[in-house]
């Protein structure tokens, strides 16, 4: 064997498991996506966030790129999906294989930044668990923008990592981290309050690991100036539209003030995505109804700027005015995010993994990876706090985490918004479970009941529910009552609605939106009866309608 051919074979037997995992990942996403499309009752019918991207993404893919209106929501991920809807047509199973790839590739990236820090072994342990996870495995069925912005913002850690190494520390490294930053800000809008972080970041690098006076002053701001950069190469396209367009300045979304308020407020106790009492849940409405309601309050017209900057402000005088309610519910809101409990949003897991076989079973999800996960971030600063040199990237991976955690809590919790957490902390997990081994096979036991005691509490913190048994069932029925909602409009499927309207109502017997959806089932049956050519028909229908009308009334009085 040649000198040249043996480092490469040592090469490839080190990347094979890459490969293995990565292979492992996608198989099972590519699985679950086919049954998924095979079965879910929202594989075509889709709803909420979803059906405003798809119907948004058609409008780009028939050529409407630049839009009308400022954007509400963050624009990336449905002109991404617009593209392809042009290049290759309208294919749901297509789009959700490739988000199925790029979460294959995110268990990589993953565990690549974690083998960077703490070694191999824990690297392949943490892109195992990414492989595994359930609410990972399912996410790229859906329509949505956390496809992208998960991988995106692992690679982006993985990315800032390396620039640790003077060799891949240069501007053009920088540049793309700015880009992918910007890019990131496009996807969720909470990424915008990090930003100015992520441009001083080869600063703050130079000035903690200075040595003497000096600190590379000029080198660092290079690199800040080339970070700027590619966040400006990002936004300022999006900027300049809006302006084009709504005549204001909007960086990206004029929603800001909506996404705090609708999860600092007193009717959120938990501060969780939920439907606000004055506003449509539903994408296409949203910004008219806070806007409408901002006006009316504020006795004068506004433009997308001022609305957003009225509901902030309404915000901030709810918490001087009531700062134990506040206080409150960032606990709650902290609480649900590093809790094991999947909070729904546009899709509740516990619910969609029924028409889901391969993920009817006891997969991994937050449980396991949140108590593991924070153990081993609680004994990284356990063990710097005892004048250990653990490596500098995993300070910093911590403080990304711990960044990402708190943009989370001072907006809006659900599962989607915390699903960006869980590779930041897998590393964590990986290494924590490696040390509990090392310690066991040691006989290292005082060593190895402080890290079981440390387990235990993140455990407790972890699995402890924080929702009531009944506030969690009634997020199933939620979903239940959606999609009866979407059944009525579908005439092929009108018959399941009404049987699925029916169990709702035997389980919310007094619910007066349960009769509402039941009336607007059969209200959607009687249009289409008064065009019955049959006189007898259309006179039944029309005497329904009246009796309906009343019933109606009566439910409006009580």
């Amino acid at each position: 064997m040649s000198a040249t051919s043996e480092p490469r074979a040592a090469t490839s037997r080190r990347a094979w498991p890459w490969w293995g995992v990565a292979l492992l990942a996608f198989v099972l996403r590519a699985i679950v996506a086919h049954q998924y499309q095979s079965a879910h009752p929202n594989a075509e019918l889709l709803a909420i966030d979803e059906r405003a991207y798809d119907a948004w993404a058609r409008r780009i893919a028939a050529g409407d790129w630049l839009g009308r209106e400022v954007f509400f929501q963050e624009p990336l991920y449905p002109y991404l999906l617009g593209l392809a809807y042009r290049v290759c047509g309208v294919e749901h199973l297509l789009v959700r294989l490739v988000q199925a790839l790029l979460g294959a590739l995110l268990c990589v990236v993953a565990g690549k930044l974690a083998e960077r820090w703490f070694g191999r072994a824990a690297g392949l342990g943490a892109a195992l668990l990414l492989a595994a996870h359930a609410p990972l495995v399912l996410y790229p069925c859906f329509l949505l923008k956390e496809a992208l912005f998960v991988p995106l913002l692992a690679l982006s850690v993985l990315l800032l990592a390396r620039t640790r190494d003077e060799r891949c520390g240069g501007g053009g490294a920088w540049l793309a981290i700015g880009l992918l930053g910007g890019c990131g800000a496009l996807l969720r809008g909470n990424v915008l309050v990090l930003l100015p972080l992520l441009v001083l970041a080869p600063v703050l690098r130079a000035w903690f690991q200075r040595s003497g006076a000096s600190f590379g002053v000029r080198a660092s701001f290079r690199r800040a100036g080339a970070c700027l950069a590619g966040v400006a190469l990002a936004l300022a396209p999006v900027l300049l539209r809006n302006h084009a367009v709504g005549g204001v300045w909007v960086l990206t979304t004029s929603q800001a003030g909506t996404n705090l308020y609708a999860g600092n407020n007193a009717e959120n106790e938990y501060g969780r995505a939920y439907e606000v009492s004055f506003v449509r849940g539903v994408p296409e409405h949203e910004a008219d109804d806070w806007r409408r309601v901002a006006e009316r309050r504020a006795g004068r017209t506004l433009d997308a700027a001022e609305v957003s900057a009225y509901w902030r402000d309404a915000t901030f005088d709810s918490v001087r005015s009531s700062p134990a309610l506040h206080a409150r519910i960032l606990w709650n809101k902290l609480r649900l995010t590093l809790g094991a409990y999947e909070v729904p949003d546009d899709h509740a897991f516990t619910w969609d993994v029924r028409y889901v076989p391969l993920l009817d079973a006891p997969w991994p999800g937050f449980g396991l990876l949140g108590a593991f996960g924070l153990a081993g971030l609680a004994w990284h600063f356990v063990q710097r706090a005892r004048g250990a040199r653990p490596p500098g990237g995993a300070d910093e991976l911590a403080l990304v985490f711990v960044l990402y955690l708190g943009t989370i809590v001072l907006t809006v919790t659900s599962d989607r918004a915390r699903l960006p957490l869980v590779p930041l902390l897998a590393p964590f997990a990986a290494v924590f479970a490696l040390e509990l081994a090392a310690s066991a096979r040691a006989r290292a036991f005082a060593r190895l009941l402080g890290l079981a005691g440390l387990l235990a509490a993140c455990a407790a913190f972890v699995l402890v529910p924080v929702l009531p048994a009944s506030e969690r069932a009634e997020d199933e029925d939620e979903r239940d009552f959606n999609l009866a909602a979407l059944w009525a409009l579908e005439p092929a499927q009108r018959t399941a609605a009404h049987e699925l309207a029916a169990r709702i109502a035997q389980r919310h017997p007094g619910s007066a939106r349960t009769r509402l959806l039941v009336a607007g089932i059969e209200l959607a049956d009687l249009r289409a009866q008064v065009r019955d050519p049959m006189p007898a028909a259309r006179a039944a229908a029309v005497e329904r309608l009246s009796a309906l009308a009343g019933e109606l009334e009566r439910l409006g009085e009580d």
